[in-house]
């Protein structure tokens, strides 16, 4: 039998070769168009609150808040991400009166500061620990650890007792202290240039990481998420929830708390790709986050355009099935890019990481909407 000739199976390779740059294209708009669609591009927002907030004029960017105990004040950390070289502070935020008034909280004059996730952590002593992830520079990121006081008359003083630092601190953003000087900390991003992280983010690649330092040495307790933004640790110590923006969840895991170690038990989907995660003084948990991933980024590089914004409350049954409740939304009007909120009875407080601008709401209970 002859042997078959190389032009004969030319067209089969024609074909074959046809048929996977179609196969990849249209792969390719599938993903682009799933990646839209989980981003939230086509979603409009209906204003909504489950009671009456005011907008309160604020330094620049409250990304991050947290509540003190006994809910008399809250501190604020703030930084002006328009002007990177502009420095940031914390401020403590009267709860005492709507609207608060905002007292700046004196930091050491030599200190670089440049604050994203903060953290409190009341020792059973009565000693209040604050945890502010410092962005020293693009290249070096710190945790500063605060031991944080207030005299008779309400006036916040802090001490400063050091700064951590790591290799494995790639690119810090979310915090949970979890003792005087141990923390979880969020790596959004992957290691690598700047444009690498844009490559992440548009593949959804899971580079982030979860480290816990344990007061004296870090390591890697998670990995494989996309975007880990927000972080918080339990009441009871055994178990870490982490906000994943990309995935538009909260991933659950169990922790074991001699070893601080992580094992991912579980996730629970969201209408929105959430910021930052902050429990209360009931356990029930308060996730603020963007459902238009775009209109955040249109936000981020022009003030002037709006970002939609929301705000849920999560609680568990006996069961422990989770309950989610819609306290706050709004399509930009009130506030943009959305990326915390801290509540103490029927007071909610909700930060964003751009605007010069907070707002403080009075909450009604009974107008909170379940989310199926």
């Amino acid at each position: 039998m002859p042997p078959r000739s190389r032009r004969s199976d030319k067209p089969l390779q024609r074909g074959l070769m046809r048929f996977w740059w179609r196969f990849i294209l249209v792969a390719l708009i599938a993903y682009v168009g799933y990646t839209i669609w989980l981003g939230g591009a086509y979603r409009n927002i209906e204003p909504f609150v489950a009671g009456q907030c005011i907008a309160v004029a604020s330094p620049p960017g409250p990304e991050d808040m947290a509540i003190l105990p006994g809910g008399h004040a809250a501190i604020i950390a703030s930084q002006d991400r328009r002007d990177r070289g502009a420095q940031g502070g914390l401020y403590l935020y009267d709860m005492t009166a709507r609207p608060g008034r905002f007292t700046p909280i004196d930091l050491p004059p030599s200190l670089p500061f440049h604050p994203h996730g903060m953290s409190l952590f009341a020792a059973p002593d009565g000693q209040v620990f604050l945890h502010v992830i410092n962005h020293r520079s693009a290249e070096r990121h710190t945790v500063e650890i605060f031991l944080l006081q207030l005299a008779a008359d309400g006036t916040p003083t802090v001490r400063h007792r050091g700064s951590v630092s790591s290799d494995l601190f790639v690119h810090p953003n979310g915090i949970a202290a979890a003792g005087p000087e141990s923390f979880y900390l969020t790596n959004d991003r992957g290691s690598g240039p700047r444009w690498m992280h844009m490559v992440e983010n548009l593949l959804q690649l899971s580079r982030s990481t979860v480290v816990y330092h344990d007061g004296r040495f870090a390591r890697v307790v998670a990995e494989d998420i996309a975007f880990a933004n927000g972080i918080e640790v339990s009441a009871d110590g055994g178990t870490v929830l982490v906000a994943s923006t990309l995935w538009r969840m909260l991933l659950t895991y169990v922790r074991d708390p001699s070893s601080g170690m992580l094992l991912r038990t579980g996730s629970l989907p969201l209408p929105f790709g959430p910021d930052n995660i902050r429990r209360d003084g009931n356990g029930s948990l308060w996730v603020a986050g963007h459902p238009n991933a775009f209109a955040f980024i249109g936000h981020a590089m022009n003030g002037e355009k709006e970002s939609p914004g929301m705000v849920l409350r999560i609680s568990h049954d006996n069961r422990g099935v989770a309950r989610l409740q819609e306290a706050f939304a709004d399509p930009g009007t009130l506030i943009s890019g959305t990326s915390v909120a801290v509540q103490h009875q029927g007071r909610l407080l909700i930060g964003a990481v751009f605007q010069p601008t907070m707002l403080d709401c009075q909450l009604d209970a009974m107008q909170l909407r379940d989310i199926n």
